[in-house]
């Protein structure tokens, strides 16, 4: 059975040390601690943690993170359209509407900005809508 890395390694992504960071265009994969996987794109720096698998789970967690890659890709594709639509002059009012709302929906993924002050506006942000807070009170 192929380890994670042989196993990425299979689908196009580059090692840049042995155990990563991995690398394929703009989809980056990277240890977040010795059990968890963070991966990311350009758009969006933490697109899902996935838990490190055995060798058993390996082509799977690797298929499951090109799942993931190609799901965000197609979201930020998806929300340029959308904003596309919102500002053009000609698509009518029930498009605007339509697009403004659907923009609007989001899930939030909440990450921290660790180069703006704690409590400041800013340090919390969304990378989906691009959405900004001041980070919430413990």
């Amino acid at each position: 059975m192929p380890t994670l890395a042989e196993a990425l390694q299979a689908n196009g992504w580059t090692a840049h040390t042995p155990r990563g960071p991995f690398t394929k265009g703009d989809w980056s994969l990277d240890f977040a601690t010795s059990h968890w996987l963070i991966v990311s794109s350009r758009a969006n720096p933490r697109v899902f943690d996935v838990p490190a698998p055995d060798e058993y789970h390996a082509a799977w967690a690797a298929n499951l993170v090109e799942h993931l890659c190609r799901m965000e890709d197609e979201r930020v594709r998806l929300r340029r359209a959308l904003g596309a639509i919102q500002e053009l002059p000609g698509a009518g009012e029930a498009a605007h509407a339509s697009a403004a709302g659907a923009l609007a929906a989001c899930y939030h993924r909440w990450l921290i900005n660790v180069e703006v002050p704690q409590g400041q506006y800013g340090r919390v942000f969304c990378p989906i809508c691009g959405q900004r807070a001041a980070e919430p009170e413990a």
